[in-house]
């Protein structure tokens, strides 16, 4: 795995799916997945593309890790 971003404040304000799987070491299909059956997932729709908020995304997984 090649990441871009060497830490958070390195990412864009929308990260694209592409980067999302990147980042947590999933495939983007699995991420198409999460996106369209977790509704706690941060996915906004912007036109025929769908992007993840970067803080609303850690705060995601934040919450998502809970208890492990």
């Amino acid at each position: 795995m090649n990441m871009k971003y060497n830490n958070y404040d390195d990412m864009p304000m929308f990260l694209s799916i592409k980067d999302v799987a990147d980042t947590v070491g999933l495939s983007i299909s699995r991420i198409y997945d999460i996106a369209s059956t977790d509704k706690s997932f941060p996915c906004v729709v912007l036109g025929r593309r769908k992007v993840v908020p970067r803080d609303e995304f850690k705060s995601w997984i934040k919450a998502s890790s809970k208890g492990f």
